[in-house]
């Protein structure tokens, strides 16, 4: 759903990176996302980008997090994504959006 988390440029420093173990990759699904997207709207009056939304759900899905204090940064503005959301959220919340 996000267009910016399939960015083309991503280099060979990543692989070599994660060759020797500097960094981890995983990922979110796309309905991962959108949940995290609603829950932070009602949560916090957040609206998140979607990118944002992706880096949310990764959190929520963290064990053990509830005694720490985790920093995530938002980034862009989730109401120019309200009308995809409404699309793909149709019938999944409140009936038809």
């Amino acid at each position: 759903i996000s267009a910016w988390l399939d960015y083309p440029g991503i280099g060979p420093e990543h692989s070599y990176l994660m060759e020797q173990g500097k960094v981890v990759y995983d990922s979110v699904t796309d309905d991962e996302a959108m949940d995290a997207f609603v829950w932070l709207s009602r949560a916090e009056g957040i609206v998140p980008a979607f990118e944002s939304a992706h880096a949310i759900a990764y959190l929520r899905k963290m064990p053990d997090i509830r005694d720490k204090t985790i920093i995530v940064s938002l980034s862009g503005r989730g109401d120019k994504d309200m009308v995809q959301a409404m699309d793909i959220l149709k019938g999944k919340l409140w009936g038809d959006l």
